[in-house]
């Protein structure tokens, strides 16, 4: 088992609108893995990208992070508290160590500025010594790897397609060497053709260069064949993870197995794939319950009471692949 590159413990994320305080992230804690492929699905509003905001320390008020560690083990062995470091010290990381592509990342660049000058500004915003023609080297490399030709360099951003664009701001992300890199639905927006494209580019980049990646999206059948390890989040809190195949096999939280069965499949009857019933809680008024529990097909058929004391905590279910839901023996085994 490789070893950890970034630890999440206890990250709490709250916004404070109209005298309500909704806590979009949750205690959540993670460990990811140097080198390995992680993918964070949920339905819109489940907390995945206010995680990651979180852990590079980009929420803005009225958000604010109330509590918890982001642990980042660097290359030289020594660990480093993100949230212990000022805004100057983190900016020392982030691009160079911790990178990230959010959704409609192509509609960041600068339309006045050429993509060789978005390379050129990225880096010497970090690196001022460096010199124009490596940087320019390093772009010409990264944009084949991308599979872009070098012309694009000399380009407006209105002279790319959407793909073409997207392709552009990974390779962006990968000019200072991260460690890790964040995308956030990186396919959004893009035909299911190009989807597919960027997707096998990005397993390829990461296969080449060692990095860690972490995927956020709602559509697990977009990454599903990537991944090493899903992780599973709803109204704020992580309700599961483990190895892909086996959440796709063997989910063992009800959330979990409702987003298995509602993915569409070529290999039998789409009448059979069932949406979940019912929507996610309001997070500013939450239950003193599992915040499943008015969805959840266990609860309304008596088999678990969905007590919120039980769901305070993981279950281990299957090696290395823990869940929230404390009945999961008797909902999943019987």
């Amino acid at each position: 088992m490789a070893d950890p590159i970034l630890e999440i413990k206890d990250l709490t994320v709250e916004f404070a609108l109209h005298g309500r305080k909704i806590r979009a992230c949750d205690s959540v804690n993670l460990t990811i893995r140097r080198g390995e492929i992680i993918g964070i699905i949920g339905e819109s509003g489940s907390g995945k990208t206010t995680l990651v905001s979180g852990i590079l320390n980009l929420i803005q008020p009225p958000g604010k992070i109330t509590s918890g560690q982001v642990i980042y083990h660097q290359r030289d062995g020594q660990t480093v508290d993100l949230r212990t470091l000022t805004p100057e010290e983190f900016a020392k990381h982030r691009w160079t160590n911790l990178t990230s592509v959010f959704q409609a990342a192509q509609n960041v660049m600068n339309p006045s500025l050429r993509v060789k000058e978005h390379f050129l500004e990225t880096a010497w915003a970090h690196d001022p010594d460096m010199k124009e023609e490596a940087i320019l080297a390093k772009a010409r490399d990264l944009l084949s790897r991308v599979r872009l030709e070098e012309r694009v360099l000399d380009c407006y951003p209105h002279q790319l397609s959407g793909g073409m664009k997207q392709r552009c701001i990974i390779a962006l992300s990968l000019i200072l060497s991260p460690d890790i890199i964040f995308l956030d639905e990186p396919t959004t927006a893009l035909d299911v053709i190009t989807q597919w494209y960027i997707l096998e580019i990005l397993k390829q980049i990461q296969k080449d260069y060692g990095l860690t990646m972490v995927f956020l999206t709602h559509d697990v059948s977009i990454i599903g064949s990537i991944v090493d390890r899903l992780v599973v989040m709803y109204a704020g809190e992580v309700v599961e993870y483990g190895p892909v195949l086996d959440l796709f096999k063997r989910p063992t939280h009800p959330y979990t197995a409702g987003l298995m069965t509602a993915i569409p499949s070529l290999r039998d009857d789409v009448t059979r794939r069932k949406a979940i019933p019912g929507n996610p809680p309001d997070l500013a008024n939450l239950p003193d319950a599992c915040r499943f529990a008015p969805r959840c097909w266990a609860k309304a058929q008596g088999i678990c009471e969905g007590e919120r004391a039980g769901t305070l905590r993981m279950y281990g279910s299957n090696p290395d692949q823990y869940t929230r839901c404390y009945s999961w023996e008797k909902v999943f085994r019987q």
